[in-house]
Order: structure tokens, then sequence, then C-alpha cells
């Protein structure tokens, strides 16, 4: 395999009953995440520094996520969202009820992740498949309340390029502390992130299941092309900042 090859992945998935497609390109240290869903948008990782870029092609802007600045951000979000569950928390469910509405018109669908919480995972023993590799059953809970599962393989089974294996669980990594500490943050710009139950940075999951049946991805197909892609930041794009950023 060349130096610079570049692999592919093509994941399905279902939400809310809406089936679409996803491609995640991986090729010299970064990552590129498109989805049916979203036309003309795009997520680059770039592993070297764990830069995130959100690229909205139509409207030519992109937000820049700098790990420094999201960490400003996630604990000025954090404050604003104890003090709203707090309150949350004291109110009838008629008001609970109008707050979470409120919530939601501001683009945080699920007022219960402002309460974040850590992860546990529990090994299931039991064995899937995705697009012909065998991976690992888990249960991730949240709160001792099970939340979801994922089924994940190592590098034997997904059997990539070993620097693309690589970045990949960076960016599995940093998505997964992103759920942790960010997801209601990121819900509120528009980017929701699924729990993905990494069970070690050796491992990477290749079918997701929300235990509310909203929402899942599966590993459909695996592509090794010969050349590499310059995945780049567009130039002369505006730029938008994160919010507190």
């Amino acid at each position: 395999m060349p130096a610079h090859a570049t692999t592919r992945l093509i994941v399905d998935t279902v939400d809310h009953g809406i089936s679409g497609k996803a491609q995640i390109v991986i090729s010299d240290g970064r990552v590129r995440l498109t989805h049916s869903g979203m036309p003309r948008q795009e997520v680059l990782f770039i592993s070297d520094n764990s830069e995130v870029y959100f690229i909205r092609h139509a409207r030519k802007e992109l937000t820049r996520v700098d790990p420094a600045v999201l960490r400003q951000s996630i604990d000025q979000f954090s404050g604003i969202a104890q003090s709203l569950m707090a309150q949350r928390e004291t109110l009838s469910e008629e008001k609970r009820e109008q707050l979470d509405e409120m919530l939601k018109s501001l683009g945080i669908p699920d007022p219960d992740a402002l309460a974040g919480g850590s992860i546990k995972l529990k090994h299931l023993g039991q064995r899937g498949d995705a697009a012909g590799i065998r991976c690992q059953w888990w249960q991730i809970r949240r709160e001792e309340r099970a939340i979801g599962r994922s089924c994940v393989t190592d590098n034997n089974g997904l059997g990539i390029a070993p620097a693309d294996f690589q970045t990949l669980a960076a960016l599995a990594a940093y998505v997964q502390e992103l759920q942790l500490s960010a997801s209601a943050l990121l819900s509120s710009m528009g980017f929701v992130l699924p729990p993905l139950g990494l069970a070690d940075s050796s491992s990477l999951p290749i079918r997701l299941e929300k235990a509310s049946g909203k929402f899942s991805a599966t590993l459909t197909a695996v592509d090794r092309l010969d050349v590499s892609l310059r995945l780049m930041v567009p130039q002369g794009y505006r730029i938008i900042g994160l919010p507190g950023g």
C-alpha cells in the first residue's frame, strides 16, 4: 500500500426513522466526515493539533473548534446549564415542559443532556458484525441507565493502514471527550454527537445503537484508495466563532 493512500469508510445511519449515509475519508492525519442528511456540509478533523472545522459550503462559512477555546466555551456553558438544571428540578411538570420547549427552540433537543454525567461501559459477551467484520458488543451506561450499545473492533479486524487507524482512533477519542463534556453546547450549534462506547484506544465502533431505538449507525464498506486526497480547510470562508469563544 502506498505511504499516502486514502481510506474511505461508508456508514449507514437511521435517525428517527430517516435513513442516511455517512462517508468518512482519512488521509495524511486528517479526517473528513460528510453525511447525506447535511448536504454541502462537512466536518474536518486535523489530528496534529486536535482542531475540528465545521464547514458549511452553501454559506461559505466555517466554525473552527480550537481545543483551548472549546474548553472556555464549555466552562461558560456548563455554568449556565447547571443553573438551568437546578431551576428545572424545582419546577412543576407543566413549567418543566415549557422550559424544555424553550431549550429545544434554542437548538437543544435533549435537555437531560445538559446534566452531563460519566459514561460507563459493560462488556455484553456478545459478538456482532458489520461489513463482514466481527466485533464485540458493549453496553453504554450513563448514571446507571443504559443509553445505547456499541460493537467495537480493532485494526486486525478493520484492516486499514495503521496511520489511518491511529488518526481515526484519535478522532473517536476526541468525539467521546466532547460527548462527555460538550454535547449540549454542540447540540445548540446543530451538531449532535452519539455516545461511541470506546472500550480502549485500540478499538473503534463499527455499529452503534441508541437504547431509545431512535438512532443507529452501521459500517457497510471499507475502501482503500491508492491515492492521497488533500483534505484542506477552504480559503475565503466567513469564520463563525464558538459561543463564549
